[in-house]
């Protein structure tokens, strides 16, 4: 693969908005990628395995990667039986290595 194909792309931008009385706020935007690379999607599944929960957050902020691309991959792995769903009834998903 390409050296282009590999890479995570993440944009980062700050934003200034208007408040009431003059004052401003700033925020910050970052654009993840919603592709994982395959060098890193392995890197990625090894992490998981090594941690004794695992939240689908956790691993986007560490590897400034979309929500929505990791828990794509907690339900491959999942599918795959590496990993099992602790409380289905729960609304935040935690997943734990089965073992």
């Amino acid at each position: 693969m390409s050296e282009k194909e590999e890479r995570v792309l993440v944009r980062k931008a700050t934003l200034n908005l208007r408040r009431k009385y003059g004052r401003t706020k700033q925020i910050t935007i970052v654009e993840r990628d919603a592709f994982i690379p395959t060098s890193l999607e392995e890197e990625i599944k090894e992490f998981i395995l090594k941690r004794k929960s695992i939240l689908a957050s956790d691993i986007a902020l560490k590897y400034d990667i979309r929500i929505s691309t990791i828990k794509l991959l907690l339900k491959q792995m999942e599918q795959q039986g590496v990993i099992k769903l602790l409380d289905p009834s729960l609304k935040l998903k935690i997943y734990v290595p089965s073992s």
